[in-house]
């Protein structure tokens, strides 16, 4: 009865520090690999705003989405300088 108790003790141990192991690795291994995208809505200050996101290496295209009014003209050529920049018109 002791043999099958210190079995499954060291073998849970044991499976449980090999998961931990993984988790570890893996959390390590895939940091820099989720990329996400950001949707902003053209405005006053969105030159600079676009300007300092997009160059964040966790961003993987910056979306600007119309607003209707003259900010969209900003946001066009935002779009047409940048290649991972665009721009969304919501007639």
């Amino acid at each position: 009865m002791q043999f099958i108790y210190i079995f499954t003790l060291m073998f849970l141990s044991i499976f449980g520090l090999a998961v931990l192991i993984k988790l570890i690795a893996w959390a390590i291994l895939s940091k820099g690999a989720h990329r996400h995208d950001v949707y902003v809505r053209s405005g006053e200050d969105i030159s600079g705003f676009v300007e300092s996101v997009r160059r964040d290496p966790h961003v993987a295209r910056v979306v600007i989405l119309s607003a209707g009014n003259d900010w969209d003209k900003e946001s066009r050529r935002l779009a047409e300088r940048y290649s991972n920049v665009h721009f969304l018109n919501q007639d």
